[in-house]
């Protein structure tokens, strides 16, 4: 018991981390890879699984070395611009994370009970405002609360999982890498939500309000590692109770309410609920903390305390917040919402993506900054390898967008 104890005790940081991976907008994404793909892009999963969990052990290891805040330390050895920059830079992509989680939870509840859609970005961006202004020692009750939400999480999908079935050989031939011509909006969907760089530089902030330091930072590096994992597995659960009851079907894929509909077959009323918790949990844990890390970052990034508890972090992530919330509510109002929309806005999100990953690499590259923390042979190799992807990508994803 003491051993589990123990465990516990020293998860946090990753899991706070991960949850940004794993909102409303990843849940369709994967949900639409496997409706449409079957298993074909399960390896996407693994790989962005794989650079998150490095890029998160990075973050990690920089919140142990620094005694600074990280964007505090680069404003005194580049310059405040440099550290404003990649403060906005984290402020926009959490922005349109928060877009796209609204969009999510719109489409998804709304599928699921019949309401309308745009009620819920008012909802949920209601009850996450209530939390930041009210909470006390926010830290203290994220850890709780994101803990409890992933629970929640591994219940529910894992149960969609048990009743839709599991195809080995399939799943096993989506682990070679490939891609399809219908992929290219899916695929840079569900690596933005996946490997989410600026979630993984937040994890340094993260180690840093735990308290840890040189000494823990073998702790902080497992922790981060477990996090991903839980997540992924969740992702990959998801996909494959879409491509279970979805692919290969005459259905066109609209959003992750319809596979609650299609399970009534198996869970008759309890499908509604299932997928309600699930969808309510990954909602609100990533709402909280996706705008707290877009919040804390720019308030460093500008010379602000930037501590979970401030109030600089609290008023800037609320800035995002409701930046998401409105921007969400025009599209639904103005009839413009979909599935496809969701998917740009996550996908879009690459473009700003690339400053962070390039500095939260440089950093933890440094023995100047990390001592004998910095990345070895393999952080080294698959720290660039990721950022590689992402560069490409965001490329990609640009010419795309704006083609």
């Amino acid at each position: 018991m003491s051993t589990l104890r123990d465990v516990v005790r020293r998860i946090g940081p990753g899991l706070i981390t991960a949850s940004v991976v794993l909102g409303p907008g990843s849940i369709v994404a994967s949900s639409k890879a496997g409706a449409e793909g079957g298993y074909r892009l399960v390896w996407l999963i693994a790989v962005a699984g794989l650079f998150m969990a490095v890029y998160v052990s990075m973050g990690a290891r920089l919140g142990c070395a620094l005694e600074d805040s990280p964007l505090t330390y680069v404003s005194r050895r580049a310059g405040r611009w440099l550290a404003v920059l990649a403060g906005l830079s984290a402020f926009l992509v959490t922005a349109g994370f928060q877009f796209g989680n609204n969009l999510g939870v719109a489409f998804a509840v709304s599928g699921i009970t019949g309401t309308p859609a745009w009620v819920w970005p008012l909802v949920f961006t209601g009850l996450s405002l209530l939390f930041l202004f009210t909470a006390k020692r926010v830290y203290v009750w994220l850890e709780r609360i994101m803990m409890a939400m992933v629970g929640i999480m591994i219940v529910c999908f894992f149960a969609n999982l048990f009743w839709t079935g599991f195809d080995v050989a399939a799943f096993a031939n989506g682990l070679v890498p490939r891609l399809a011509k219908p992929d290219w909006l899916v695929a840079p969907a569900m690596l933005a939500t996946t490997f989410s760089v600026v979630a993984a530089f937040y994890q340094a902030y993260l180690v840093q309000a735990k308290g840890w330091h040189r000494e823990n930072v073998r702790d902080a590096v497992l922790d981060g590692w477990v996090g991903i994992a839980i997540l992924a597995l969740i992702s990959g659960a998801i996909m494959v109770g879409a491509a279970q009851t979805l692919h290969g079907t005459e259905d066109t894929f609209w959003d992750v309410g319809q596979l609650a509909q299609l399970l009534k077959w198996l869970l008759g009323p309890a499908a509604n609920a299932v997928f309600c918790c699930g969808i309510a949990a990954a909602s609100f844990s990533s709402f909280i903390v996706n705008a707290i890390v877009g919040g804390g970052m720019m308030a460093d990034g500008l010379g602000l305390d930037a501590r979970v508890d401030s109030a600089a972090t609290k008023k800037l992530s609320a800035a995002v917040m409701v930046l998401g919330c409105v921007v969400a509510l025009l599209i639904l109002l103005l009839g413009k919402g979909s599935a496809q929309s969701l998917l740009v806005a996550q996908a879009s999100t690459l473009v700003a993506i690339p400053l962070c990953a390039v500095l939260l690499y440089y950093l933890t590259c440094s023995k100047k900054v990390m001592g004998d923390m910095r990345n070895r042979a393999f952080s080294l190799v698959l720290g660039a390898a990721g950022l590689l992807l992402l560069l490409g990508i965001s490329v990609r994803t640009l010419v795309r967008l704006f083609s």
